[in-house]
């Protein structure tokens, strides 16, 4: 069961939890834009696993 609500909002259910808090959301989605355009895809794509696996999530 989530501890938040998911908001309906487009994106990743980690987007939708964040929605609970906009000004968080896009701040997070300013961070995303920066990055997507200074790494490459591939590289970006390496961060995203090494993170989901250094907290144990199944990505």
């Amino acid at each position: 069961m989530a501890r938040l609500p998911e908001v309906n909002v487009e994106g990743t259910p980690f987007n939708k939890a964040l929605a609970n808090a906009p000004e968080i959301l896009e701040a997070f989605q300013q961070m995303d834009k920066a990055l997507n355009n200074i790494l490459e895809p591939e590289l970006m794509e390496m961060l995203r696993l090494r993170s989901a696996s250094n907290n144990g999530c199944d990505y």
